[in-house]
């Protein structure tokens, strides 16, 4: 059950036990009275007792859709690369430093490759160079 359908449960419940604690009340109070009757004493208790239950079927909706399940997903993404046609793979060097740079320095960042260099700390953005 999700929080809003718990929480509008709970507010029903709630009304009806309201409902019903008033009416057990006037019954209550009607038995005392020199024209009422002595079987009003036992409705009036009846649903006295029946509006707290109502009650605590609504405070146990509302505890349902506070504790709630919180549900974590963990993603893992392997991206592959198709290489087009005859790639060459040739040593890359650091732009900044000239430092020799590994495929462990580069990294999938927000869809682009992105180097850090492992000499001078040196961040850029790959980019690849027309073919033409």
């Amino acid at each position: 059950m999700g929080k809003t359908a718990a929480f509008i449960g709970a507010a029903l419940l709630f009304l009806i036990g309201l409902c019903l604690l008033g009416y057990g009340a006037l019954l209550l109070i009607g038995s005392t009275a020199q024209s009422g009757s002595s079987n009003w004493l036992t409705f009036g208790i009846g649903f006295v007792c029946l509006s707290l239950l109502f009650f605590a079927g609504g405070g146990g909706l509302v505890w349902m859709g506070m504790r709630g399940q919180k549900t974590e997903v963990v993603q893992q993404v392997t991206m592959k690369v198709d290489l087009p046609g005859e790639t060459k793979v040739s040593q890359m060097k650091c732009q900044s430093c000239g430092g020799p740079i590994t495929s462990n320095d580069i990294k999938i960042m927000a869809g682009a490759p992105v180097v850090t260099c492992p000499y001078c700390q040196a961040t850029y953005q790959l980019t690849e160079e027309p073919k033409w």
